[in-house]
């Protein structure tokens, strides 16, 4: 058994020894989901409401200046809602911890069209300052918060720094803007920060007037307690507008050539598809062990209804380390992916008109498939919401080409036509699509291999159910053939007509780029390195990452190594020490990073300067399987530019980098949320360069950590 395959199944072991903590308590339950159909109807899908900003002060003198000057409030606190549950046809009660812009404590959702548990959208524009006063409202201890958990008081005392902490002790937060180009210093987007309960912090984010326009996001990042609370929903959308149209000296914003399809509500929100994992369970009463124990539920006949399932009259929460910690926590919770706070909703589109989604993957830990698909008998989809079909069985029509457009908030040079669209945790994608006839259509997470560090494959589960109403288009449009090559030439044709809007010194260069393939050279933010700056960076310094997990000291540890070795002896050494620098960067100079994994998938994410990917390679001993989810999602991926990334065994990935502009320290890490908090994480550091160019005198040394240090990152 290798090295590989060895942790993989000691890791499912874990878990399998930890399911002890879940036991079965027997209740009556009618599982009958009558009425489905009615249900649905019930739960359309709601926009995400946007953040108000604050009005100025009273003796506020008005000035040009007003509109890039905004401050804004969001508050922590635990909130009182439901969440649909397919399982049983009915919502179960949950109290989780959510971003809130009310501050008299009463629920967000009591504003029209607001979702319970989906944070508010930020809107920005290039050049903007903003401000967010974050309020954590959260009790230090989660004493009294449920009546079927025991009441005895919380001692969230300290544990050893990579280990979950106890039951009920994750609410020190702060506040991270993931995919923004700003500083990570001060209070700034600053995740080295912590805010206690009962505490107010204001950051102040100075978005420059350079930034590219696009879909990024915000949740809390403290270590130990990101994957708990993103887990419980603290997730939102940030969206950088752009309206900079392209020149022949200068690039454009992408949302200058879409303005023509934004929809008419929603202020911009409406685009947003933010796709949520919450893990909640209801826990036992459990004398001096509060939230230590959560249980299934039965029906009549004795049978589980499924897992993690709450009695009539419980409170689901998420408030235990094991509800994130497995590999396979997700899948064996039984919970369903949300979209923008809602379980199954009906999505209403026109067909025949081009739609743009801005999928943003907050889940903190598991790989959506994601694809739309028609029915072809819509009469059947009640049998899918009910659980007398398939997926398989019901949503077996015509495929909707996705046109990717831009992935983690950053526009490709070229669009990239997929139907499966493959998300890992803090992915973004821009999707432009058309709904080809009228009807229904599933959206849903198709069934995958084994995937991250899961080796248990998955069933397809769905998302959402398009109805498509009548056309945004003349009647004469009404259907059309739904092959790749009719859905491209329509994309093809509405954006050529949409392009009609741009600037005539650009405009034909635009339209033949369009018809060339879908091309977007006139709006692409960054400019990419040629062959032969690669070729220099090949000769220089490069950064190693990799992921690797392994039992050291009797417990499995969560590492990120240097460069690859497959002799390395696991140590502590290559775990998250916060008064560590791991790798000392030397502003206003290009790099490459080469990443890698021992032991399973982790999602690469760096915050602040933004990666292109120069090459993918299969490293493996045997000859690369092209069926492989991998392989798939790695597909056209060369050439474009990301934040965070899915490194993969068997493969070597190679990025190039710009550390542009700003200083000071800021992580990389894997973006399965409960390995970060493990331990899976490195600090980093952008220095001034001495008159040398190198790095100038005691810039290695932030938090007391030596030069040396990066030799650990395998230079």
């Amino acid at each position: 058994m290798s090295h590989q395959t060895k942790c993989l199944h000691r890791h499912s072991m874990l878990w399998l020894a930890a399911m002890s903590l879940c036991s079965s308590t027997a209740f009556a339950y009618d599982t009958t989901n009558a009425n489905a159909l009615a249900k649905l109807n019930q739960r359309v899908l709601q926009v995400p409401p946007l953040l108000t900003p604050n009005a100025f002060p009273a003796n506020h003198t008005p000035g040009p200046r007003d509109q890039f000057e905004k401050s804004y409030d969001l508050f922590i606190r635990y909130t009182d809602g439901s969440i649909y549950n397919p399982v049983t046809g009915t919502a179960d009660k949950v109290r989780l911890r959510a971003y809130q812009q009310r501050k008299d404590k009463s629920w967000d959702a009591n504003t029209l069209g607001a979702a319970r548990f989906q944070a508010p959208t930020v809107m920005m524009v290039p050049g903007q300052t903003v401000r967010f006063k974050l309020h954590n409202q959260l009790p230090e201890q989660v004493e009294k918060l449920s009546a079927h958990t025991d009441q005895t008081e919380i001692q969230c005392a300290p544990t050893e720094l990579n280990a979950p902490a106890s039951p009920g002790c994750f609410n020190i937060t702060n506040l991270h803007s993931h995919g923004l180009w700003i500083s990570p210093s001060g209070n700034s987007d600053n995740v080295l920060l912590s805010i206690e309960p009962n505490v107010s912090f204001e950051y102040e984010y100075n978005v420059p007037v350079d930034h590219p326009a696009g879909t990024f996001w915000y949740h809390p990042h403290v270590h130990g307690s990101t994957a708990m609370q993103v887990a419980s929903g603290m997730t939102g959308a940030l969206i950088v507008k752009g309206e900079r149209y392209p020149n022949p000296a200068k690039n454009g914003d992408l949302d200058t050539l879409l303005k023509k399809f934004e929809p008419k509500i929603g202020g911009g929100s409406a685009e947003v598809m933010m796709l949520q994992q919450v893990p909640y369970a209801c826990f036992k009463n459990t004398p001096g062990k509060p939230y230590s124990s959560y249980h299934s539920v039965y029906d009549k006949n004795g049978k589980e209804i499924g897992p993690w399932t709450c009695a009539e009259g419980e409170v689901g929460m998420v408030e235990n380390f094991d509800q994130v910690e497995k590999p396979d926590s997700w899948r064996a919770s039984g919970r369903y992916t949300m979209i923008n706070g809602q379980v199954h909703p009906k999505i209403v589109m026109a067909h025949n008109t081009v739609h743009r989604w801005r999928l943003i993957d907050a889940g903190f830990q598991d790989t959506v498939k994601l694809r739309i698909k028609q029915v072809s008998k819509p009469e059947e989809v009640e049998a899918l919401l009910s659980g007398k079909k398939s997926i398989e069985d019901v949503c077996n029509g015509s495929d909707v080409w996705q046109f990717e457009v831009a992935s983690d908030g950053l526009t490709h040079a070229k669009a990239i036509s997929k139907i499966t669209n493959y998300l890992q945790p803090g992915y973004r994608s821009d999707i432009l699509f058309a709904l080809p006839n009228a009807g229904k259509y599933c959206v849903y997470d198709d069934k995958a291999s084994a995937a991250l560090n899961s080796d248990q494959a998955k069933n397809a589960r769905l998302l959402a159910v398009i109805d498509a109403g009548k056309s945004g288009q003349t009647s004469a449009n009404t259907t059309r053939v739904s092959d790749e090559a009719s859905q491209t030439q329509f994309m093809t044709q509405q954006l050529l007509v949409a392009a009609n809007a741009q600037p005539a010194l650009v405009r034909e260069k635009i339209k033949a780029d369009l018809k060339n393939g879908l091309q977007l050279n006139k709006f692409v933010p960054h400019k990419s390195f040629t062959p032969e700056t690669i070729a220099k960076l090949n000769s220089q310094t490069k950064e190693y990452v990799t992921f690797d997990i392994a039992p050291v000291s009797d417990k499995t540890r969560f590492m990120v190594e240097g460069k690859f070795n497959p002799n390395l002896q696991p140590s502590l050494e290559y775990t998250y020490k916060p008064e560590r620098i791991d790798h000392t960067l030397i502003l206003g100079t290009e790099q490459i990073w080469t990443l890698r994994s021992k032991v399973g998938s982790h999602p690469f994410h760096i915050h602040v300067n933004p990666f292109q990917i120069i090459g993918i390679k299969w490293v493996g001993k045997d000859p690369e399987d092209k069926t492989t989810d991998f392989y798939q999602q790695y597909r056209n991926l060369v050439g474009t530019w990301k934040d965070t990334l899915l490194v993969a065994p068997n493969y070597e990935i190679e990025v190039a980098t710009r550390y542009q502009r700003y200083i000071g320290e800021y992580v990389l890490h894997c973006h399965i949320l409960e390995h970060e908090d493990q331990g899976m994480m490195q600090n980093v550091k952008v220095v001034v360069p001495n008159s040398k160019g190198g790095a100038s005198a005691g810039a290695h040394g932030g938090h007391g950590a030596p030069a040396k240090q990066n030799e650990r990152a395998g230079h």
